[in-house]
């Protein structure tokens, strides 16, 4: 338990990303923008170097390269994946006034632990899984490149070293967010079964949990629809909505891990509270049965088992239930993008 949820006095950091969007001057937003466009600027030099197009003619007008287009969606994956990380730092911070409203001391202590970053050993692990994920995009790269049809003379004055790296750079990305998805669940929940506070009066409190969730969905949903610009011109709409289905259920995935364990306590006490004023009140039916007096009137003992039987456990608010239904339609925008491109170079051209 000590490594899921961290104790208050073992070491953390924030990752490397986060660390350098906490120096900047700049929010995130506009870093990752200027990260983008940054590492799109290299790929643009060297494709003028190495003689490759960024725009060609079609039969319907001008579009990009299918390298240029490539090169533009990993930029834009690149930038989304170094820049959510500091935004649910920055939102797990802004946060913690409400959280402490919710966690007894410990979980307070515990929970600016986790603003602060991963722990020693959790960074490490991260690290690891970053490897292997770049070792494995290294080797999806090299097998598709087809040696056997491209001598290393032209793989090396080509746009082929560039995509070998930041193909594996992405791949390593995807897999470290995989841990960081699994550990953080882990601490969520730990955080939640060990030292959430349940007032059934307050339930309201306990919506901060929802709203981090939406944050968390949020981060999924916009890298779906980065990554979905993959598909709208290389692959059949079946396909393209087939992923955009499982990239929603994704995201819809990372969002009930949040708030499940809020719900699943909420819920046991709120059961625990009906069992205990069901039983009270037949006792106290028993004794009225009896001729016996009772402190508590039956019929304010039934009031108070209907208040409860009614008491909403999900830490959702409306708000919040319309900004998630708004979000879901983020991903639809990948094919609203690739169809602005391809009006703007037929403008232009």
């Amino acid at each position: 338990m000590a490594e899921v949820a961290g104790e208050p006095s073992e070491r953390r950091g924030p990752y490397l990303e986060v660390w350098l969007h906490d120096k900047s001057p700049l929010p995130p937003v506009l870093n990752g923008v200027l990260v983008t466009v940054l590492v799109y600027s290299l790929y643009l030099f060297i494709s003028v170097q190495v003689g490759q197009p960024i725009v060609e003619a079609s039969s319907t007008g001008a579009r990009f390269n299918s390298a240029a287009w490539a090169a533009l969606v990993i930029s834009l994956i690149f930038g989304v994946a170094t820049t959510m990380p500091a935004i649910t730092q920055r939102q797990w911070r802004a946060s913690l006034s409400e959280l402490y409203a919710v966690l007894d001391k410990p979980g307070r202590l515990k929970a600016e632990a986790i603003a602060v970053g991963p722990t020693r050993r959790q960074s490490r692990r991260s690290l690891i899984a970053f490897a292997i994920g770049a070792a494995g995009g290294l080797l999806l790269n090299a097998w598709l490149l087809n040696p056997s049809t491209l001598s290393w003379q032209d793989y090396w004055t080509s746009i082929s070293p560039y995509f070998a790296f930041m193909n594996s750079v992405v791949f390593g990305l995807a897999t470290r967010g995989g841990y960081m998805v699994r550990y953080e669940d882990q601490e969520m929940r730990a955080l939640v079964e060990d030292h959430l506070q349940i007032d059934l009066a307050h339930l309201e409190r306990n919506q901060i949990f929802g709203r981090l969730a939406l944050r968390g969905a949020l981060a999924w949903l916009v890298m779906t629809a980065v990554i979905l610009l993959f598909f709208v011109d290389s692959t059949p709409v079946f396909i393209s909505a087939t992923a955009l289905v499982f990239a929603l259920i994704s995201a819809g995935y990372a969002f009930a891990s949040t708030i499940g364990p809020v719900v699943r306590k909420c819920a046991g006490v709120r059961d625990g509270a009906l069992q205990a004023v069901r039983e009270q009140i037949t006792r106290n039916g028993t004794a009225a049965v009896n001729g016996e007096a009772s402190a508590t009137p039956v019929s304010e003992l039934v009031a108070y088992e209907s208040w409860l039987e009614k008491l909403p456990v999900w830490p959702i608010s409306a708000p919040v239930t319309r900004r998630l239904a708004l979000y879901g339609l983020i991903p639809v925008l990948a094919w609203f993008g690739s169809a602005a491109a391809e009006l703007v170079l037929n403008r232009f051209t």
